[in-house]
């Protein structure tokens, strides 16, 4: 197997740019709406007052939110004013009242001052494995809720998958490889931060947390060939982000395979291709504080 090159050097960040990244998430959350919306119906109740998007990105599940609940107060929560600022101008774009709040997932006390009363509905979209300490950041979301109110999270679940095992360009198991190397973005990650991962299932974590009648829920997005549309322009994207995000972890073969894979002006584009499929798994639980 060829050498990771770079792995370990010392100038190297594992940390995103999320002011660069921002336009992508904004993509992103657009093209999810749909999904994001048939969650927000499954999450929430008609009488839910204060709702919360926590470590929100591009505040995709606090749009649904607010679309789902026009009634209820909601609140998109992050740690990167970039991020924030870009809730902002979609809230104005889209005439949707979503509150922008500054907090890390980490700060207790700024996260209470963000949500600002008892929520009815929290949720929580792969944020929580960033957390320095996943178990204490569940303790005080859950200590943010009302008497039978819910935390939900997005955690686990599989990478999407596009491409067939050998796609005649590089080594086989090529899109394997990107999905471990983000893998080992994210131990990177871990470690800079000094981060203490779960050596548990979030199911636990969540009944640690307090919380009760704790179910997981799967969600399965299978797409089969050929891809088209806008199904095909979002495994496109996925795939060109995430192999730039990830470039560190791959080998040299590899970042020049997904370069040609990713080259719309090139033979070997995958745009061109007729047996591209989407297949993963969204998974997220949910927990009652009692």
């Amino acid at each position: 197997m060829a050498a990771h090159h770079g792995h370990g050097h010392q100038d190297h960040s594992a940390a995103f740019d999320f002011a660069e990244a921002a336009p992508r998430f904004k993509e992103r959350a657009e093209a999810e709406a749909g999904k994001y919306l048939r969650l927000a119906a499954k999450l929430s109740t008609p009488d839910d007052k204060v709702a919360a998007d926590i470590g929100c990105g591009a505040a995709s599940m606090a749009f649904a939110l607010a679309t789902t609940l026009p009634e209820a107060r909601v609140v998109a929560v992050d740690a990167e004013p970039a991020m924030l600022d870009l809730v902002r101008e979609r809230a104005a774009e889209n005439g949707v009242a979503v509150e922008a709040a500054l907090a890390s997932v980490d700060d207790a006390d700024a996260l209470a001052a963000a949500v600002g009363e008892p929520a009815d509905l929290l949720w929580a979209g792969h944020v929580i494995h960033h957390a320095t300490d996943p178990q204490a950041a569940l303790n005080n979301l859950a200590g943010l809720l009302a008497p039978g109110g819910r935390l939900a999270i997005g955690e686990g679940g599989t990478a999407p998958q596009f491409l067939p095992w050998h796609v005649g360009v590089g080594n086989p198991g090529l899109e394997l490889r990107l999905i471990e190397a983000g893998s080992r973005r994210l131990e990177g990650e871990t470690h800079e931060h000094g981060s203490t991962p779960l050596t548990y299932g979030w199911n636990l974590a969540l009944e640690r947390a307090g919380l009760t009648g704790v179910r997981e829920v799967n969600e399965l997005d299978a797409i089969p060939a050929p891809l088209e549309g806008a199904a095909l322009r979002h495994a496109l994207a996925s795939l060109e982000t995430r192999s730039e995000w990830f470039a560190h972890y791959l080998s040299d073969e590899d970042k020049a395979a997904w370069a040609r894979l990713l080259d719309e002006d090139g033979p070997d584009w995958l745009g061109r291709r007729r047996d591209l499929h989407h297949l993963s798994i969204d998974t997220y639980f949910i927990g009652v504080k009692p």
